[in-house]
C-alpha cells in the first residue's frame, strides 16, 4: 500500500470517531489512538492544549521528545500559532510537525507528530493530511462536551 492509500485509510478512520464519542476529551484519545496504532516504532503523536499562558501536554502516544509544559513565545508551538499552519521542523535526526488547531481565532491546541528522518520522509502529502486532521477537530470538537469529571479539555 502506497503513502496515499495509507493515508485515505486513516482519513476514513479518523472521520468516524466523532460519532462514537461524547467528550471532547474522548474525542481527542480517539484521535490520537487511531493515529497512533497506525505509526512504527520511534514515531509519536499528541495533543498539546493552549492554555494558562502555556501549550500542555493533554495526550500522546509513543515517543514524544517535546517537553510537556512549553510556555508561549517558546519553542516551536509559538512559531506554528503564529503562523497558523502546519510547521515542520527538522533537527536531531528528526522530523517534528505541529499543526494548529482553532476555535475561531482562538487557538485550542496543536497536534504534534514526531518521526525519525531516515525511517520517513515528510511530504506535501502529510502537511495537507495534517491540515485536514486540525480542521475535523475544529469542525467536530465544537459539537461536544468541554469538560469530564471537571477536568477541562
Amino acid at each position: 500500500m502506497n503513502k496515499s492509500d495509507k493515508l485515505d485509510e486513516l482519513r476514513l478512520e479518523v472521520g468516524m470517531i466523532a460519532d462514537r464519542v461524547s467528550t471532547r476529551h474522548e474525542f481527542y484519545l480517539g484521535i490520537i489512538n487511531t493515529i497512533g496504532k497506525h505509526l512504527p516504532k520511534r514515531f509519536g503523536v499528541a495533543i498539546y492544549l493552549s492554555q494558562n499562558g502555556q501549550f500542555s501536554y493533554l495526550i500522546g502516544t509513543k515517543h514524544i521528545s517535546e517537553k510537556k509544559l512549553v510556555k508561549f513565545g517558546e519553542g516551536m508551538f509559538s512559531i506554528c500559532s503564529i503562523r497558523g499552519k502546519v510547521t515542520i521542523d527538522s533537527e536531531e535526526g528528526k522530523t517534528k510537525a505541529y499543526a494548529p488547531f482553532y476555535d475561531g481565532h482562538h487557538l485550542i491546541g496543536i497536534l504534534y507528530v514526531e518521526c525519525q528522518n531516515a525511517e520517513y520522509i515528510v511530504s506535501d502529502e502529510d502537511q495537507i493530511f495534517l491540515h485536514e486532521i486540525t480542521r475535523f477537530i475544529e469542525v467536530k470538537g465544537k459539537y461536544l462536551k468541554t469538560s469530564i469529571d471537571n477536568y477541562e479539555c
